[in-house]
């Protein structure tokens, strides 16, 4: 963690369709509320980024199924417009503001989660040297886990407005593959076990039923008090 009065960097993280952007407005808000200068990313930069609108080129299948190629090249252009968002972050952070991001570097798990199980530490290895050292991305303070049961976040993900990343289609090929989220799935939690410090999940279903925004944001903002002082 940063030092006292310097900036904080919280990252909303899950599976496709677990209520990331809803959690984040609602952090954004409340720590407003307190007082605090916060501001809210949100990635990939579909629009806004030369590599961002590339990683939506890519989930369109203009360059080929991304799942069938290698996550060694499919992470890259997500990391390139990490990287080159992660210089407007640290300028934030140096200002002693707070960051909430919806998804960030740490999303890259889903690009573990297409790795055959032999072959995920390994990967992992390289991704998170390829990122933090290699490319100077900016390490999040805490990193904030929504785990919601996967069939409940197919369910939110037809209920989206179609993107204009998508090209008109309902869900992107990541969101398709229900196999790939219930793996993704399962790497986030391995990450909170092995990463306990700075990773932090939120179970956000009861019995098989996602719970109301305002109970979840009760239970993330509790975790952000406790980690980081909010």
């Amino acid at each position: 963690m940063r030092g006292e009065g310097k900036g904080r960097l919280v990252v909303m993280e899950g599976i496709d369709g677990c209520g990331k952007t809803v959690q984040t407005d609602l952090l954004v808000a409340r720590l407003r509320s307190l007082g605090k200068a916060v501001r809210m990313d949100d990635y990939p930069h579909y629009e806004s980024s030369f590599w961002g609108g590339h990683v939506g080129r890519m989930l369109r299948g203009d360059f080929g199924d991304p799942m069938q190629v290698s996550p060694y090249l499919t992470a890259l252009p997500y990391m390139l417009d990490q990287a080159e968002g992660s210089k407007q972050i640290r300028e934030w952070l140096d200002n002693g503001e707070w960051v909430v991001s919806n998804r960030f570097f740490t999303s890259n798990v889903h690009q573990i989660a297409k790795m055959p199980q032999e072959r995920r530490g390994e990967f992992s290895r390289w991704l998170w040297e390829a990122g933090y050292g290699q490319m100077g991305i900016a390490r999040p303070d805490l990193v904030v886990v929504l785990l919601v049961d996967p069939p409940v976040c197919r369910e939110n993900i037809l209920k989206k407005a179609r993107r204009q990343y998508t090209g008109g289609e309902l869900m992107d090929k990541a969101e398709k593959d229900f196999g790939h989220q219930m793996e993704a799935a399962g790497e986030y939690r391995r990450m909170v076990a092995e990463n306990h410090q700075w990773w932090v999940q939120v179970e956000c279903c009861r019995e098989g039923r996602l719970l109301e925004p305002e109970e979840i944001h009760e239970m993330v903002f509790g975790e952000v008090g406790r980690r980081l002082a909010a």
